[in-house]
């Protein structure tokens, strides 16, 4: 497995895309929180702010691979427009390490993981409660399988083996944030001695299965967090949230295909 840290953005930069993102809040797609039984289902009696910015197919191909395909034609024109910018510091810093990527017009571009209020609105009451439990699934990357018909009949040469995966965190809550991992000796390289990670360990995962003490990786606003293969993980908790905090991030998968990676979400 092959992973690393990138640095693609400074203050300024992130500035002017968190910026876009809040004026695309009508695109913000609410997702609630994820049950065994129903997936992604916003609860009406006890929402959260939990959106993506864009389809995401771990979401939306699981309901409806066609409604994730008809996402992806509305807004990969407005999301070529508003993060351009963003997509070329991103595929700049990768070409340096794993070599040229691209986009994609059949499949969504790199979107956005947006735990937070919605501009001019105020948190929702469940949101800190459920940001500080370790409430997202623990699972692999296999995005890729639900599009392997349109790479196989657009491609020849094809890496399904040593996929990509990427989080470029914009907007982190006051106390951290970061990605828990197991089963993965190669993390403990990132892993940092801290009241956050000592927290991570703490929590109890066993609703996830028979999972015990996470190895921690944790993220830094504009550092763009990388990997290749199959990594068993799960989006980090919050720790001591206060009401307002926010986590903010770009997110995206890769598959190598005739020599390119082809970045989606």
């Amino acid at each position: 497995m092959k992973s690393g840290f990138l640095d693609v953005l400074n203050q300024e930069q992130i500035d002017i895309v968190l910026k876009d993102i809040n004026a695309l809040s009508d695109w913000w797609i609410p997702r609630g929180i994820y049950s065994t039984e129903g997936g992604f289902t916003p609860n009406q009696s006890n929402p959260v702010d939990f959106y993506t910015l864009g389809a995401a197919t771990y979401i939306d191909g699981i309901s409806s691979i066609e409604e994730y395909y008809r996402y992806t034609k509305e807004q990969n024109p407005i999301f070529a427009q508003y993060f351009g910018g963003l997509y070329r510091e991103v595929m700049v810093a990768f070409d340096k390490v794993l070599g040229r990527c691209a986009l994609w017009d059949h499949l969504a571009y790199p979107g956005f993981h947006v735990f937070s209020a919605k501009p001019n609105e105020p948190p929702k009451m469940a949101t800190k409660m459920y940001m500080e439990q370790p409430s997202a699934t623990i699972h692999l990357d296999l995005q890729h399988e639900k599009h392997e018909f349109l790479f196989d009949n657009s491609f020849e040469e094809i890496d399904y083996d040593n996929v990509l995966s990427f989080t470029l965190p914009l907007y982190l809550p006051m106390n951290g944030g970061g990605l828990n991992t197991w089963e993965e000796e190669s993390m403990k390289q990132y892993e940092i001695d801290n009241e956050y990670t000592k927290h991570m360990k703490e929590l109890d995962y066993s609703q996830w299965g028979d999972y015990g003490e996470p190895t921690v990786v944790p993220y830094k606003v504009g550092q763009m967090f990388w990997w290749t293969g199959k990594l068993v993980h799960q989006i980090a908790p919050g720790f001591n949230l206060d009401f307002d905090d926010k986590r903010i991030s770009l997110q995206g998968h890769g598959v190598k295909c005739d020599g390119n990676w082809i970045l989606y979400f």
